[in-house]
């Protein structure tokens, strides 16, 4: 498909408020809400237009420079930041980015955005997984060692998931410690493993 010049598609009226509001913001999904349209039409306009995905690009910059500026001087950021707030609650709580978004209303594009361009969001990021992996684990022992446990559990699942984040929780793990990411991956395979058996032998129990 080719670009689309101004005079062969004009601008449209939600352009203007939607690029304003972006700037505010920093989010897809409440520009494209205060400028009465869904994403898809924006997105659609940045796909065939490069005049306006610099100028969206150029929003998402005078955003997180805003949003740093009011955090580093502690003022009280507008409500539209506290999707940060359930993203990551949501991220510690299913190690899920997919889900994390979904949860607190935004794209992943965005959450993906965020996290190369703000080394603070980065770092929250890289702490609610390894809060999650924590948990996860923990819920994973503490059904192995019920007798009877009151719900069912995914185990192989949760082994999945402890396996699929086990380099970042490494690198976050060796950080608190102070030691090298290889101890902590080894230790973190070490346990993966403990839970294996442990797995396995429940199943053998339930099997006799």
């Amino acid at each position: 498909m080719g670009t689309m010049t101004e005079k062969q598609r004009n601008i449209l009226l939600w352009e203007e408020p939607f690029l304003a509001a972006l700037a505010r913001w920093g989010n897809i999904g409440r520009a494209a809400k205060a400028a009465g349209i869904t994403k898809s039409p924006a997105y659609r306009i940045r796909k065939r237009d490069p005049e306006f995905a610099r100028r969206w690009d150029a929003a998402l910059r005078d955003a997180g420079a805003a949003k740093c500026r009011a955090a580093k001087q502690g003022e009280v950021l507008p409500m539209a930041y506290h999707w940060e707030r359930d993203f990551m609650q949501a991220l510690a709580e299913t190690s899920n980015v997919s889900a994390a978004a979904a949860r607190a209303m935004v794209s992943t594009r965005e959450v993906y955005d965020e996290r190369r361009r703000n080394t603070a969001f980065a770092a929250k990021w890289r702490a609610a997984l390894y809060e999650g992996y924590c948990n996860l684990e923990m819920e994973v022992l503490g059904y192995l060692r019920d007798p009877a446990p009151k719900r069912k559990m995914d185990v192989a699942n949760a082994l999945r998931l402890l396996a699929a984040h086990k380099e970042s929780i490494a690198k976050e793990g060796a950080q608190r410690a102070n030691v090298s990411a290889a101890e902590v991956r080894a230790s973190i395979e070490r346990r993966v493993q403990k839970l294996r058996e442990q797995i396995a032998a429940r199943r053998e129990r339930e099997a006799g």
